[in-house]
């Protein structure tokens, strides 16, 4: 099932990169999880909390959040969960710019 979410047609020209980077992130955020480094895992999602909002993708910062705070409470089955759920977001994600699809 696929996620929409309308944002500013500004931002079409730079949400694929911004979406690259994501789906990097989000591999990073697994291996980290995988390998028990819950600093890398706490600097991933709160570089995804704070940049998703500013592109219009709130679930994006939500979901990094989250994954920062579980780091910090130590909460590695959490962290992967988390990790697992971006994954399928970023897959399923469907973003419009204005009236069309972005390319993503």
């Amino acid at each position: 099932m696929s996620a929409a979410v309308r944002v500013d047609p500004s931002l079409a020209g730079i949400l694929p990169r911004y979406l690259e980077i994501c789906r990097a992130e989000s591999a990073a955020l697994l291996e980290a999880a995988l390998n028990r480094d819950l600093e890398s895992t706490r600097l991933l999602g709160h570089r995804l909390k704070g940049s998703g909002a500013s592109y219009g993708l709130a679930e994006i910062s939500r979901l990094g959040g989250e994954a920062e705070a579980a780091s910090l409470a130590g909460d590695r089955a959490r962290v992967l969960a988390l990790s697992g759920e971006l994954a399928r977001y970023l897959e399923n994600l469907d973003v419009i710019c204005g009236e069309d699809a972005c390319k993503s």
